[in-house]
């Protein structure tokens, strides 16, 4: 382990700056995480989501802001890998990561986002459609996704499904959850 504090996030989690106005990339650094990792299966969920007819108003609104977030965030956590590459290439110093505002401006952030396979393979595209999967198929395929990457990765899991939390935790994973509204928490 190279001393980064890593967090899978759950597919609902990334609602939360939507439905709770909680920003969080800035609760998880914060809390001193450095490094979002994103598994596949929460973006084919979220692309899924997408798809869904009938989706309207707070809920469209929510799963659009959670894609752009993740497309915002790997882009830049992706540049930012290019320009060290650079960087190394030609003797220089590390500049650190950047990453966007919400308000669109660049700011330093300490933190990468990286899009993972639960079989251990970086992700390549942005999503993978999983063809004939029923929604409860799909839910627990996410969800043994995100154990699977926490526990190789030994992160923490960012989630606000409680059924999910209550097996990590027994796995002796440590989650992250929305507290009060307002904040994330830590909790074993």
């Amino acid at each position: 382990m190279n001393g980064r504090r890593k967090v899978v996030v759950d597919t609902n989690a990334f609602f939360i700056p939507e439905v709770f106005g909680v920003d969080i990339f800035s609760e998880l650094e914060r809390l001193g995480y450095t490094e979002i990792l994103v598994p596949a299966e929460v973006l084919s969920e979220l692309e899924r989501l997408r798809r869904k007819r009938g989706l309207k108003g707070r809920e469209k609104r929510a799963l659009n802001v959670a894609l752009a977030l993740i497309q915002k965030y790997a882009t830049e956590t992706e540049k930012t890998r290019e320009a060290e590459k650079v960087r190394e290439r030609r003797g220089e110093a590390d500049g650190g990561a950047c990453g966007a505002t919400s308000g669109g401006e660049m700011q330093r952030r300490i933190f990468n986002v990286r899009i993972l396979r639960a079989g251990g393979e970086r992700e390549t595209e942005k999503t993978e459609q999983v063809a004939g999967e029923g929604g409860e198929n799909r839910r627990k395929s996410t969800d043994e996704a995100i154990e699977e990457i926490a526990l190789r990765e030994r992160a923490a899991v960012l989630t606000l499904d409680e059924d999910l939390r209550r097996r990590l935790r027994k796995r002796g994973i440590l989650t992250i959850h929305l507290r009060g509204g307002s904040r994330l928490e830590e909790a074993w």
